[in-house]
């Protein structure tokens, strides 16, 4: 495309914070002396004074008229620090950030609003706050009302609203204003169905008619039905900027790397005894060769490398798949199907089977457990094993294909 329909430039973009509240007030008030002083450029971005993280560290994109791009990433990666540096909010520490036209944003639920004043006077004051006049506001009055359902309610104070009363209002006032960059943070996923639903169809429509829009949001289930392209967030960095499909599936590796370290630390040595464990996990495709990425409908193996020092009779292994977004899917256990094994030293390998994988595009992970042949007898636990991809095929949350997380074998027939 060519320069003219670049509307958002983030060039080498830095952003630190402090943990602490004095300490940050000092490097507040010596940050702006250093600015006052015109040595605002002298700090090195990459250096962190003590009590600092960075929230964003060398950031980089574009985004061009008429993109709708999701911004996703676990808590703390770093997106909605990003967010509130597009919209004017914070001032970036290093680099900078180049917007061509109007922002309409959606930031945080009710920021904007003035609570003792009506949902009328509050939308003419967002009006204004875009630098719009009132005639223009006039123009589009009727139209934000009809959008947001709250006719009955325009004339009340804002405090009065319920939770899902502002978000519509804030929707209406921010979509319908035709910014030319809509920034929206998490707020679809408050309210009732049939609101996202008209939302997104008008979201769709915005795009259609130029404006270019920034979703972050955990709902990632919800972003195909407008977004095309994302951009993934972790430890502050851009991990990620390209297709949504993927783009999503990173996302879900990162909270299941997130889960894991966690669940590692709380379980892997959640041990009775260490007369066994479960040492090596893997994923193969049916021909027994090692494979992470995977289509719907194959049929996945899973290898598990169990040791132990001492015999051990009718040992028993529960497997439990797992997702980062959706948590616990289902499991499975050896007596299930009266499969029986023994332990000998020094070990041996158990493959189970999932043929016809039913699970569609994201990431995924195995919690594995083993036991002896009574309930108590609890040997060891290992989670976020196993980890491996569905890529494939790609999903439509518009109603002409699949979608969700689970494949479901289907027919249809008419009957008359």
């Amino acid at each position: 495309m060519s320069q003219s329909t670049t509307i958002l430039d983030v060039n080498q973009v830095w952003k630190s914070y402090c943990r602490q509240l004095k300490r940050s007030m000092w490097y507040g008030v010596k940050d702006l002396g250093r600015q006052l002083s015109g040595r605002a450029g002298a700090r090195d971005p990459q250096h962190l004074r003590p009590g600092e993280f960075h929230a964003i560290r060398d950031a980089h994109f574009q985004m061009q008229r008429g993109e709708c791009v999701a911004m996703i990433g676990p808590n703390g990666a770093g997106k909605s620090t990003m967010l509130k540096m597009i919209n004017g909010l914070i001032k970036p520490d290093s680099g900078s950030i180049t917007i061509r036209g109007r922002i309409g944003a959606l930031i945080e639920l009710g920021t904007g609003f003035n609570p003792i004043l009506s949902g009328r006077e509050n939308i003419y004051i967002n009006g204004a706050v875009l630098g719009m006049q009132k005639s223009e506001v006039d123009r589009l009055f009727d139209q934000i009302v009809d959008f947001s359902e709250l006719e009955h309610v325009i004339d009340s104070p804002v405090k009065t609203y319920s939770t899902g009363m502002k978000v519509r209002l804030g929707y209406s006032i921010a979509a319908n204003l035709r910014p030319t960059l809509l920034l929206m943070d998490e707020v679809l996923a408050v309210g009732d169905v049939g609101f996202r639903m008209k939302c997104f169809a008008h979201l769709r429509k915005l795009v259609d008619e130029g404006v270019s829009i920034i979703i972050v949001t955990h709902a990632v289930a919800m972003l195909s039905r407008v977004a095309t392209r994302s951009i993934v967030f972790g430890q502050g960095r851009i991990i990620h900027d390209g297709d949504l499909e993927t783009g999503t599936i990173i996302y879900e590796e990162e909270l299941s790397t997130r889960a894991t370290a966690h669940q590692a630390a709380a379980t892997d040595n959640e041990a009775s005894t260490t007369v066994a464990r479960i040492e090596n996990v893997q994923t193969c495709d049916e021909s027994g060769e090692s494979q992470a990425e995977f289509e719907t409908g194959e049929t996945i193996a899973l290898r598990i490398e169990l040791g132990c020092d001492q015999p051990i009779s009718r040992a028993r292994l529960v497997v439990a798949l797992c997702s980062p977004v959706h948590g616990e899917l289902g499991s499975v256990s050896t007596p299930h199907q009266q499969f029986e094994f023994a332990l000998e030293p020094p070990g041996q390998t158990i493959v189970l089977t999932l043929p016809r994988f039913p699970l569609m595009l994201g990431s995924y992970h195995f919690d594995i457990s083993l036991y002896g042949p009574e309930t108590t007898d609890f040997y060891h636990r290992s989670c976020g094993r196993g980890s491996f991809r569905i890529v494939g095929p790609p999903l439509d949350a518009n109603g002409y294909g699949l979608f969700g997380a689970l494949k479901l074998e289907h027919h249809w027939k008419s009957e008359h």
